[in-house]
């Protein structure tokens, strides 16, 4: 029989319904991997061994009756530690929720589990979800299975190693950054990243419990696997209004027709105009255009009319007026003198550390300026496809400061997300895809952009797209 930890959702589902494997041979295969390999990674931070071998239990009671719950009945699976699951601890990482204890699901939770899944526990994140590392205050730090120097990516970025190891199929993650993508990229995974909320944010943190909603721009939701079947079937589960988060709207994911990659009109780019990835990386996303249109697609390279380096600011921006919106005065003021800082991150925390309106509604305009540019850039194109980040996972650090690219140095913040900042700002799909290795070993990945609200389209070329580059890699010794 096949090692369950070997097995996509999808492929544990299949083998399942048809009683090929039960659902507690999946979790004890799931939860002894994860007893001799997490401790060395420390993804999974929470582990309810008890939980999941009872369900897994009522899913095969259940399956003997003729009684399928989902199209997850009994497959194990990861939470990000930021998603409420009843009965476990959400703390996000934040030291005054060390002790909260979720009364429910959040809505992708509840979705999940109403499909059929075996919860296994939940993985590590850094403080608030606010850091390209999963650096832990409460947890300790996440390391990379493909070398436990390095980190796995923030911030599922637990999600991603727990994945990567094979102590997971498949992981809930959020991304307002680049929090699900760059975790996949640095892992060597699938990963999609979905438009502005198309799934539902109830009962996610960092919007803390008992306090007014702040995220209301530019969240998204997603999954991390190491198939793009697991991507798609994770969305189809979790999508669509929940009647609680007013924001997320009626949009309906419309079933979309496989076409052959000749019939695709592809723009890519190795690089953007203000950092310059690694040699690797922008060698990357040329292999995988040349193998794409080797295949028959057309592709040309092709950048957006956008002024990349005011869309980071305007997108740091916004997530500095978000989170520091409820801070009273006193607390902000230590920010203010950063608007003379040569760093881009502190300036962008400066100037919205004032809450000054007129200067949100600036941001909000070029936002949308922003949008339109790339909605008239995509009219031309089914998907644009780009690096991640401008490197490969690097050796863990605190968190600022700066980080290599090749022989240069770049800022901490606006480097690591220096690529994936444009599709959080402008609301917009994506799927990763393996690409590539770095001349030390560490994957690649590509990012593919699609319009909004189509991640339909981009899945169906992602799937085309994973049988010319195969299934997601396997860390060495893992």
């Amino acid at each position: 029989m096949t090692d369950p930890t070997a097995m996509s959702a999808t492929a544990l589902a299949r083998s399942i319904r048809n009683k090929k494997l039960s659902a507690v041979e999946a979790a004890q295969a799931h939860l002894a991997r994860i007893a001799a390999r997490n401790p060395a990674l420390r993804a999974l931070v929470l582990v309810d061994e008890k939980a999941a071998l009872a369900r897994a239990r009522a899913a095969d009671r259940a399956l003997a009756k003729g009684e399928i719950w989902g199209p997850l009945h009994g497959v194990p699976i990861t939470i990000k530690e930021a998603f409420d699951v009843t009965g476990w601890k959400t703390t996000s990482s934040f030291a005054p929720l060390k002790d909260n204890i979720a009364v429910q699901d959040a809505t992708a939770v509840a979705r999940l589990r109403a499909a059929g899944a075996v919860f296994l526990g939940k993985t590590n994140v850094p403080e608030l979800c606010m850091d390209v590392q999963s650096n832990s205050p409460l947890f300790g730090e996440a390391a990379n299975p493909w070398d436990h120097a390095r980190t796995p990516g923030g911030s599922t970025g637990g999600g991603a190693a727990a994945v990567a190891a094979r102590l997971s199929p498949l992981e809930l993650g959020s991304d307002i950054g680049g929090s699900v993508r760059i975790p996949s990229h640095f892992c060597g995974l699938y990963g999609l990243k979905t438009s502005e909320w198309r799934i539902p944010a109830t009962g996610h943190v960092p919007d803390l419990p008992g306090q007014p909603r702040i995220t209301r721009y530019m969240g998204t939701f997603g999954f991390l696997a190491r198939s793009v079947a697991d991507l798609r079937l994770g969305l189809q589960i979790c999508a669509g209004p929940d009647g609680i988060d007013t924001e997320v709207p009626p949009a309906p994911l419309t079933p979309v027709k496989t076409k052959a990659l000749n019939q695709y009109r592809i723009a890519f780019a190795a690089e953007f105009p203000f950092v310059k990835p690694t040699e690797a990386t922008g060698d990357a996303v040329k292999a995988l255009a040349k193998k794409l249109s080797k295949a028959g697609a057309k592709l040309r390279e092709a950048l957006p009319e956008i002024d990349y380096a005011a869309a980071w600011s305007g997108w740091a921006e916004l997530i500095a007026y978000m989170s520091r919106s409820l801070q009273p005065l006193e607390q902000r003021q230590k920010y203010f003198a950063y608007v003379d800082s040569e760093d881009p991150s502190r300036r962008a925390t400066g100037r919205a550390s004032k809450l000054d309106m007129a200067e949100f509604a600036r941001v909000l305009s070029l936002r949308d300026e922003t949008i339109r540019a790339m909605d008239a850039f995509m009219e031309g194109y089914d998907a644009w496809i780009t690096p991640v980040a401008p490197i490969p996972a690097f050796v863990r650090q605190k968190p600022g400061g700066t980080l290599p690219i090749d022989d240069r140095r770049h800022y901490y913040w606006q480097t690591a997300t220096s690529y994936s900042f444009l599709a959080n700002f402008t609301g917009q799909p994506c799927v990763v895809v393996p690409a590539g290795f770095s001349a030390e070993g560490m994957p690649i990945g590509v990012q593919i952009v699609g319009r909004r609200w189509g991640e339909m389209e981009i899945l169906v070329l992602a799937e085309a797209i994973e049988k010319v580059i195969g299934p997601a890699p396997t860390p060495p010794g893992y």
